[in-house]
C-alpha cells in the first residue's frame, strides 16, 4: 500500500460536499434507452431530450472531473490514477454522440461515477490504490471501447457477425465488471475482480503487421527497469509535479518535459517510477534509456524506430498505419535517420488518431546525456525541439532526463513547448536531502548493526544532496 501525503482534509471534505450537493440537484430521467428510442420528428422535442441527456448522465463524470481538480494532498500514484478516471469521463463526453446502441453502458457508467463521488467515497479511494488502478483501468477501457465503436461495428460485420448482439455481449461484460469493482469498494475486500478487456480489430490481418513490425530496428534491452524506482516515500514533490504535467488538459501543457541534474541527483530513478505507474494505467506509449555501458549498440540510431514499435503494440489502429508505412517504405525498418524514423513512424501515423481514442500517452527518453558524443544526439536533440512546430497531438507528452550538458541546455533554452525542470535547483533542496535522509536510513537498517540518529545525520550531510557518491 502506498501511504499518501498527510491527508487532503478539509479541502476534500469540501470538495466532496460540492459534487454531492451537485449531483442531488440533477434531474434523474427515465431509461435512457426508452427516452431515446421515443424520440419523435418533432426539432424541439428532440433538442430537450439532448439536453436533458447531458445534464442527466453526463453531469457526474463533469462533476467527478472538478471534484479530481481540487485533489492537491494526495500522493502522486494516486494522482495518476484519478487523472486516468478523468481522461476517460472526457473522451465519454467528448464521443458519447457517436451512436445511441451504447446506452445502457453509458447508464451503468453514470451510475458508477455517481457511485464514487457520493460522500466521502472519493477520499477513502486514494486510500486503496489497487481498487483505484483497477477502477481507472476498466472505466478508460470502457472509454476507448465508446470512442472506437464505430470501427469496432465495421469489424464485426467483417467477421459476418451479428453487431447487436456482439454489443450486447460486450456491454453485459462491462456492466458486470464495474458492479463487481463497486462491490469491492463496498466490501474493502481484497481486490480479486477480473478486469474486462476488449480487444478491437483483432482479425487475420495483425498477423501481417506484426511479421512487418518485428522486422523493424529495435534497441533491446533499451526499456523500463521497475528496479530503478525511487524508494518508495520518496521524491514526492518532484513527482506530483510530474504527474500534474501528465495529466493536464490545458491545451496548451508543453508537450516535453525536461527533467535535468548533475549525476547522482535520482533523474533515472524518478523516470522510471512516473513510467512504472503510467505502464500500471495503462499509459506508457514508450521507455527508452540510453547507457554509457551500452553506446556501441548505436541505440541513439534506433530511438524512433523502437519507440514506434512500442507504440504500435499499444494502439491497433496506430499498429496497422505503422504497419502499412513499412509496407510501402521497407527501408524505414532500418534507417538511421532518426528524422526521418519520426516523421514517417510516429507523427504521422498518430495524427490518425485524437485525445478521444487513447488518453495522454507518456513516452520516456532517460538519460540522453549518455547517447554519446554531441553528435550522436544532434539529430534527436532537432526532433525534440520541433515538436512546437510540427505538433503532436496534444495528448502525446514525452519526459526527458539528462544532465545539462551544453549541447542539450541550448538546444532546450527558451523553447516554449519544453518545461525545464532542474533538481539542482535551490528549491527542491529541503526536500531532496530529507528523502535523502530517509535513503540512508532505510539502508543502514538492512546492515547487520545499529546506527544511531547522528550517524544517519553525518551522512546525509556528506551526500551533497546526492544519493549515489
Amino acid at each position: 500500500m502506498v501511504e499518501p501525503n498527510e491527508g487532503p482534509g478539509e479541502e476534500v471534505e469540501a470538495s466532496t460536499d460540492v459534487a454531492r450537493t451537485a449531483i442531488d440537484q440533477a434531474q434523474l430521467a427515465p431509461s435512457i434507452v426508452q427516452k431515446f428510442t421515443n424520440v419523435v420528428g418533432d426539432a424541439n422535442t428532440a433538442i430537450k431530450q439532448l439536453d436533458a441527456f447531458g445534464s442527466t448522465y453526463l453531469q457526474p463524470l463533469k462533476t467527478f472531473n472538478a471534484v479530481v481538480d481540487t485533489f492537491a494532498n494526495v500522493h502522486p500514484y494516486a494522482k495518476m490514477a484519478l487523472g486516468v478516471l478523468s481522461w476517460a469521463s472526457q473522451m465519454i463526453i467528448n464521443q458519447v454522440n457517436r451512436d445511441m446502441a451504447i446506452n445502457e453502458l453509458l447508464e451503468k457508467i453514470r451510475e458508477f461515477y455517481l457511485f464514487i463521488s457520493e460522500g466521502d467515497r472519493l477520499k477513502k479511494l486514494v486510500l486503496m490504490e489497487e481498487v483505484l488502478k483497477a477502477m481507472s483501468d476498466q472505466v478508460f477501457d470502457c472509454a476507448r471501447f465508446i470512442a472506437n465503436y464505430s470501427e469496432t461495428k465495421g469489424f464485426w460485420r467483417r467477421l459476418g457477425k451479428n453487431i447487436m448482439a456482439e454489443t450486447e455481449a460486450t456491454i453485459k461484460k462491462y456492466n458486470a465488471v464495474l458492479d463487481g469493482l463497486m462491490q469491492n469498494f463496498r466490501d474493502r475486500a481484497a481486490l480479486y475482480t477480473h478486469i474486462a478487456v476488449h480487444h478491437i480489430l483483432q482479425d487475420l490481418e495483425q498477423l501481417s503487421d506484426t511479421v512487418h513490425l518485428n522486422n523493424m530496428s529495435y534497441a533491446e534491452g533499451a526499456g523500463l527497469n521497475t528496479s530503478k524506482q525511487c524508494l518508495q516515500g520518496t521524491r514526492t514533490e518532484i513527482l506530483g509535479e510530474i504527474v500534474d504535467w501528465v495529466h493536464s488538459h490545458d491545451p496548451n501543457v508543453p508537450r516535453v518535459l525536461w527533467l535535468s541534474g548533475q549525476a547522482g541527483k535520482g533523474k533515472s530513478a524518478i523516470a522510471h517510477t512516473v513510467a512504472t505507474w503510467v505502464e500500471e494505467l495503462g499509459g506508457l506509449g514508450s521507455c527508452f534509456c540510453f547507457a554509457r555501458d551500452r553506446q556501441a549498440e548505436r541505440r541513439h540510431e534506433k530511438i524512433f524506430t523502437t519507440i514506434a514499435r512500442d507504440l504500435a503494440g499499444r494502439h491497433p489502429i496506430l499498429r496497422r498505419v505503422i504497419a502499412s508505412t513499412i509496407a510501402e517504405d521497407p527501408s524505414l525498418k532500418s534507417t538511421p535517420d532518426v528524422r526521418k524514423q519520426w516523421r514517417k513512424l510516429i507523427l504521422e501515423p498518430i495524427s490518425h488518431l485524437s485525445a478521444s481514442v487513447g488518453g495522454t500517452v507518456i513516452v520516456v527518453i532517460d538519460a540522453l546525456d549518455e547517447s554519446g558524443d554531441d553528435y550522436s544526439r544532434e539529430h534527436i536533440l532537432q526532433v525534440v525541439t520541433m515538436m512546437g512546430v510540427a505538433d503532436p497531438p496534444a495528448h502525446y507528452r514525452v519526459l526527458v532526463t539528462s544532465r545539462p550538458l551544453l549541447d542539450i541546455r541550448s538546444a532546450f533554452h527558451n523553447v516554449g513547448h519544453i518545461k525545464a525542470v532542474s533538481l539542482d535547483d535551490s528549491s527542491y533542496t529541503k526536500s531532496t536531502m530529507a528523502d535523502i535522509a530517509h535513503y540512508v536510513q532505510t539502508k543502514l537498517s538492512q546492515l547487520n548493526y545499529t546506527f544511531n540518529k547522528t550517524d544517519v545525520e553525518q551522512l546525509t550531510a556528506m551526500s551533497d544532496g546526492l544519493f549515489e557518491w
